[in-house]
């Protein structure tokens, strides 16, 4: 993810802790996000949403890690609000096999309470 915009946090890992959330996340600042605040973390996780840059599927990039375009990853901002959004979700990018299907990673999102059905 991007924690903000001072681009000397960038590679460095930290441990976040929310309400709601019975375990700590551990995440690591990859890149700079222009577009987020300062002392604001943007998370990429395995449930769809973009952001502002989207470079996930042809219709957003010259080189889609998936095909088909946007519409099967939910909100821009925040993927999906309900656990059946998970199942429109592409299983796994182009390339082939990953560790992790999409699929899976977007319900075990909901069910470990990282997001719940609006």
């Amino acid at each position: 993810g991007s924690y903000g915009n001072d681009n000397t946090r960038g590679g460095k890992c930290y441990r976040i802790s929310a309400r709601g959330i019975e375990k700590d996340l551990i995440v690591q600042s990859v890149n700079l996000g222009g577009d987020v605040a300062d002392n604001n973390f943007d998370l990429q996780t395995g449930d769809g949403g973009f952001g502002l840059f989207d470079a996930c599927v042809i219709d957003g990039s010259k080189m889609p890690q998936f095909g088909g375009t946007g519409a099967p990853w939910g909100e821009q901002y925040g993927g999906w609000s309900q656990l059946s959004g998970c199942d429109l979700l592409p299983p796994y990018p182009l390339c082939g096999y990953a560790a992790d299907s999409m699929q899976d990673l977007c319900k075990w999102s909901f069910a470990n309470g990282f997001r719940v059905n609006a």
